[in-house]
C-alpha cells in the first residue's frame, strides 16, 4: 500500500488496490456493495459508487447516482447506467447540462437522445460557430 493513503481516504473506504479486489469478487454480499456504494457517495465520488451499486444490484444506489447524473447534466455518467433508450431522460440531460454550460455532454446526450441536429448545433457552439442553443 501507498504510505500515507490512510490519511486520504477515510476509515472503512477501500484503496484502489482493495476496491478492485472487491469488484472482481464471484461473491460479494449486495449489503456490502451498498455500504461501500455509500461511503463514496459521502465522499462525492460518484463513479466508485456506481461500480459498487452495480455490482450489488443496488436498485436505491442506482437511482441516486442516475439523480445527480440528471442534476449535474453528466450524460457520461448517465451512459453507464441507462438501459435502452430514453430520449425524455437524455433529453433532460441534454438541458441540464446546457444550462449548466457542459457542451460536451450536452452535445453527447443530444446525440443518445436521436438528436442528432441538437447535437450538431451544439457542435457548432462549442466551436464558436453558432450562437447558443
Amino acid at each position: 500500500m501507498v504510505r500515507g493513503i490512510d490519511k486520504i481516504l477515510p476509515k472503512g473506504v477501500p484503496d484502489c488496490l482493495k476496491k478492485r479486489r472487491l469488484l472482481n469478487e464471484k461473491q460479494l454480499s449486495p449489503a456490502l456493495c451498498r455500504e461501500y456504494g455509500e461511503k463514496y457517495l459521502a465522499l462525492g465520488w460518484w463513479e466508485d459508487a456506481l461500480e459498487f451499486f452495480q455490482k450489488g444490484n443496488d436498485a436505491a444506489g442506482l437511482e441516486k447516482i442516475k439523480d445527480h447524473g440528471l442534476e449535474g447534466g453528466d450524460a457520461y455518467l448517465l451512459a453507464r447506467i441507462a438501459k435502452g433508450p430514453d430520449s425524455g431522460l437524455w433529453c433532460q440531460a441534454a438541458e441540464k447540462a446546457l444550462a449548466l454550460g457542459k457542451l460536451h455532454s450536452a452535445r453527447r446526450a443530444f446525440e443518445l437522445a436521436g438528436a442528432p441536429d441538437k447535437a450538431a448545433a451544439v457542435a457548432r457552439q462549442m466551436a464558436g460557430k453558432a450562437p447558443e442553443i
